[in-house]
């Protein structure tokens, strides 16, 4: 019998030896590989694991007005965020988090998932919190891990004109925006302009990020700010200066508050638009920081559409404040001269119809300039049976009419400039009449124009033949190259027309606003200056005929153009032509003031 009996067989020891010979190998080459020849590589995925990056909105540029008072600026205010893998998986965090903000753990969770980025990079979750409810969070710090804050800009409106639909506003990029402009840098929940000068000069205004380090724990609680070289200060965006004079778009509001409408101050000179109002409007300040969704709803379904554009999206008839390029386009291919009349009865007789003119006893003898001077229907009726419809078409798209402007607003409408071509597609070949031309000449049917292409037609009157491009930016200041730039428009000669036939149009428009049979009298309110002016009453098979006055003053060459245009308004020349009135008055009284002292 062995005397060991238990003894380990000296074969099997060896083994063991290498077994744990080649482990410990294998350790100590494990152990080089990572603390030598890997070093950078393991000290980075442990400095991340210590070290957050939290990027930093940028504020946007300025918006000014022409003479450098500002529309809107920067305010600041805190965001709660969370950093999702670290948020407790049984949802007491949620829970908690949800209390104290006063929102609900499936909301919180929501908002999470919209602006998820990645389970180690923040994701928002409440914006404008209060400086009281942000204290609860900290105080619950140790309780909320995962939960940090940033102080962010957002737009703030320090004056008291609206200019809602010029400014336009910010949104939350979401969905197919976001795939759009990720590239471009922007992340979910970032904000981007949406309408007006906030989306047209979106990258004048934008900002860069910014970038900080905060140091985490274990549990990724932070524990402080990181001073570090790769830190990144945010550089807010450039500063946009617009052709608006802010106290004249506050009277302009002030003249069409309580109406449905657009009204359009320009200089017809360069096309800067001096004050652009489309009402009903709202108050800039709702998109300022978070829209609630019930206001959001409150203003989409507003039957007064408070959200719609009317300087660049209405499409109504133009009435009679068309009747100038039927006058002229007989003019130049020698239809008739000025001094063709006809005798208005108060009708026209077409087969078996009548077609009545605005006055019932008609007007009498009637040439060119009186039919401008009292915008006689019947005038054009007869002139346009001399003429081709798709030859008056030519003539009004001279006028820019049929296609856009071109002004810096996104989402413009073109209108409608009827031709025989339309009419057949419309009617079919045989299906419309002589008729149908007596309506388009006077602004009716299927003719549709917007109040900027309106300002542009007008404004060539008051230039002598130019079309220009209407523009609301006006310069910007370029931070990185510590200058201004200049926003330039667009200027087109209407070479058809020759300065007689400018000068009688001229004529025919002063006589409208200044004698006492002109349609447009209740506009003549300033004595020393000059108002030129047409007025048009477009019927509305739909209720109450729609109000339309354009014109434009000069003092001692300086010149104004304006647009009058009233939804549901009525007569163009008893509740437009008024309003033009007040501005004319205010423009002459605080702008050229003291021109007229000098007189």
């Amino acid at each position: 019998m062995p005397l060991f009996p238990n003894r380990i067989p000296e074969w099997r020891k060896n083994i063991f030896v290498i077994l744990l010979s080649l482990i410990f190998v294998v350790l100590l080459y494990n152990f080089y590989r990572i603390q030598i020849t890997q070093h950078s590589k393991y000290s980075g995925i442990a400095e991340n694991n210590r070290v957050r990056m939290i990027s930093l909105r940028a504020p946007r540029g300025i918006i000014y007005d022409r003479e450098g008072k500002i529309l809107a600026d920067n305010e600041f205010q805190y965001n709660i965020s969370v950093i999702p893998y670290e948020m407790d998986s049984s949802d007491k965090h949620y829970q908690k988090l949800g209390r104290i903000l006063g929102i609900s753990r499936e909301t919180i969770q929501k908002r999470v998932k919209k602006n998820w980025r990645g389970e180690f990079r923040p994701a928002l979750i409440a914006k404008g919190v209060d400086f009281k409810t942000l204290s609860w969070v900290m105080e619950h710090k140790l309780e909320l891990p995962g939960v940090i804050y940033t102080l962010d800009p957002y737009r703030n409106y320090p004056t008291e004109v609206n200019l809602t639909h010029v400014l336009g506003y910010l949104r939350e990029i979401t969905g197919s925006s976001l795939e759009k402009y990720k590239k471009y840098g922007y992340d979910s929940g970032d904000l981007i302009g949406s309408k007006g000068v906030e989306k047209e000069y979106e990258s004048i205004l934008r900002g860069e990020k910014g970038y900080k380090y905060v140091q985490v724990n274990a549990k990724g609680r932070v524990l402080g700010d990181l001073e570090r070289k790769d830190n990144i200060a945010p550089k807010p965006g450039n500063n946009l200066y617009l052709t608006i004079e802010k106290n004249l778009q506050e009277k302009c509001e002030h003249v069409l508050q309580g109406k449905k409408g657009a009204m359009i101050v320009m200089n017809p000179e360069n096309g800067e638009i001096l004050a652009g109002v489309s009402k009903p409007d709202y108050s800039p300040e709702l998109f300022s920081g978070v829209i609630g969704s019930h206001i959001w709803d409150s203003l989409k379904n507003n039957p007064k559409r408070p959200l719609y554009n009317r300087i660049t999206k209405a499409q109504y008839p133009p009435g009679s404040t068309f009747k100038m390029m039927a006058a002229m386009g007989a003019l130049d291919g020698n239809i008739v001269d000025s001094t063709w009349t006809i005798n208005c009865p108060g009708y026209y007789v077409l087969g078996r119809r009548k077609f009545k003119d605005w006055k019932k006893g008609g007007h009498g003898k009637v040439d060119m300039v009186k039919s401008i001077e009292q915008s006689c229907d019947v005038y054009y009726y007869t002139l346009i049976r001399k003429m081709e419809l798709d030859y008056w078409a030519k003539c009004v798209r001279r006028f820019g009419f049929g296609r856009s402007t071109g002004i810096d607003l996104p989402e413009e409408n073109i209108g409608n400039v009827p031709d025989i071509s339309y009419m057949n597609q419309k009617y079919g070949k045989n299906g419309w009449t002589e008729g149908y031309k007596l309506n388009i000449v006077i602004g009716q049917g299927e003719v549709l124009v917007t109040p900027v292409q309106m300002a542009r037609y007008i404004s060539a009157f008051a230039n002598g033949g130019k079309l220009i491009q209407p523009h609301i930016g006006l310069k910007y200041y370029d931070k990185k190259r510590d200058e201004f730039k200049k926003l330039n428009s667009q200027k087109d000669e209407i070479e058809y027309y020759s300065p007689e036939t400018w000068q009688l149009m001229k004529h025919a428009m002063y006589r409208v606003v200044n004698v006492p049979l002109g349609t447009a009298n209740l506009a003549n309110t300033v004595e020393k200056a000059k108002i030129y002016g047409k007025t048009g009453t477009s019927q509305n098979a739909h209720g109450k005929d729609h109000a339309w006055f354009v014109g434009y003053m000069e003092y001692k060459g300086q010149k104004i153009s304006i647009v009058v245009f009233l939804e549901n308004g009525g007569g163009g020349g008893k509740n437009a032509a008024p309003l033009a009135g007040k501005i004319f008055e205010y423009y002459n009284k605080m702008k050229w003031k003291q021109n007229n002292n000098n007189d």
